[in-house]
């Protein structure tokens, strides 16, 4: 080792040299570390692949943390479910109210035809006027 008699560029040199050499040192020393610490979880992995219980136990955790997940899904589709069932029952009541109105309308209309034509109102301009307005209606629709 050089005596020190001051700082000199030889001096600075070498301090430099020492910082570069334990910083390579450390970094390899920390790969050793890290390429040993690699070796032996993957050998832990490898011998808890082994054992019969290893995929029972991942599958049991995948189910655990989709668990929740399925629950929150199941209750929003019997949710809308139940939603649609109401829309049906509305739907069809509507039908049957639409069927009974439209039969109502019918008869009233075929009601009106006789009334204009056969009753004692049809010298009556307004009615023959109402009546035959009545069938040109009706003549459309069918």
């Amino acid at each position: 080792m050089p005596t020190v008699e001051g700082f000199t560029p030889g001096v600075a040199w070498t301090t430099l040299y020492g910082i570069v050499a334990m910083g390579l040192l450390f970094l390899i020393g920390y790969r050793v570390y890290d390429a040993i610490h690699t070796i032996l979880s993957r050998r832990k992995q490898q011998r808890q692949a082994a054992q019969p219980d290893f995929a029972e136990e991942v599958s049991r955790k995948v189910i655990e943390k989709l668990e929740p997940r399925f629950a929150k899904i199941e209750e929003n589709l019997d949710k809308d479910k139940n939603r649609l069932d109401a829309h049906e029952s509305v739907l069809a009541g509507m039908r049957d109210g639409q069927k009974e109105i439209r039969e109502g309308l019918s008869a009233i209309c075929k009601f009106m035809l006789v009334i204009g034509t056969y009753g004692e109102f049809q010298d009556n301009e307004k009615v023959r006027d109402a009546n035959a307005e009545l069938q040109k209606y009706l003549a459309e629709k069918l």
